[in-house]
């Protein structure tokens, strides 16, 4: 039975992703304008799992993740957000993802501006597999938890941005097999990290934004599209 839970948790643990995409830490959206976006990461990350009398660690669990983002400014150079989309894992029947954050400008002075944000990804996961001849079922429930400050400055039509981090993951994966059933967490092996990124303003109110993050245990790659609606708050 061992072999079987075993091969379970490789089978379900791996579609947990890493890290996604943050942008810069600043906001200059004004109060009750809208904002439009789209973020695309690919991730890499070890992934602790424990549960059953079995701990372990799988490396490089890699995957995409692809969201469309809505958000609102609370206030002048506050906004909250929300991104809806979906993690590219082969062989599961459920891949929806989803997320809420917000981003505020603590201060700017001339073309060097100071910000923090934070940001929440979810993911839910369901699958039945053919394993030695009889059915497992699964269900995966995958929360992320970034927490960044940085500067953003700002060079014509560019911008950089970056600045330290938090990363966390909190999950858990349940399986029924033959009448047993068997719960196991998830969360990450590197909690603090760092990013860095280049923007490009290519429109008064659009911009788009690479970025590289990286923890102990963890690394990414990003992009990110925005578009305002009623300017930005200069």
């Amino acid at each position: 039975m061992k072999r079987v839970i075993i091969t379970a948790v490789v089978l379900f643990a791996s579609p947990a992703w890493a890290l996604t995409h943050m942008g810069s830490p600043t906001s200059n959206i004004k109060q009750g304008h809208l904002l439009l976006g789209f973020d695309y990461s690919n991730s890499e990350t070890d992934i602790d799992v424990s549960g059953y009398g079995l701990n372990g660690t799988f490396e490089d669990v890699e995957s995409d993740l692809s969201m469309a983002k809505v958000g609102i400014g609370v206030f002048d150079r506050i906004e909250l957000f929300a991104r809806f989309g979906s993690s590219e894992i082969e062989d599961l029947e459920n891949e929806f993802a989803w997320g809420l954050g917000t981003k505020a400008t603590l201060g700017r002075q001339d073309a060097l501006s100071w910000g923090a944000l934070f940001q929440l990804t979810g993911l839910t996961a369901k699958d039945t597999e053919n394993l030695f001849g009889f059915l497992l079922n699964g269900e995966m429930n995958v929360y992320e938890f970034q927490i960044a400050f940085g500067p953003r400055y700002d060079i014509g039509g560019l911008y950089v941005y970056g600045g330290p981090f938090f990363h966390f993951i909190s999950g858990n994966i349940d399986l029924e097999y033959l009448g047993y059933t068997a719960s196991f967490d998830i969360k990450q092996e590197s909690e603090f990290g760092g990013y860095i990124g280049l923007g490009w303003q290519i429109a008064k109110s659009s911009s788009l934004s690479v970025e590289y993050q990286s923890t102990g245990n963890a690394e990414a790659v990003g992009v990110g599209l925005v578009h305002r609606f009623g300017g930005s708050a200069e």
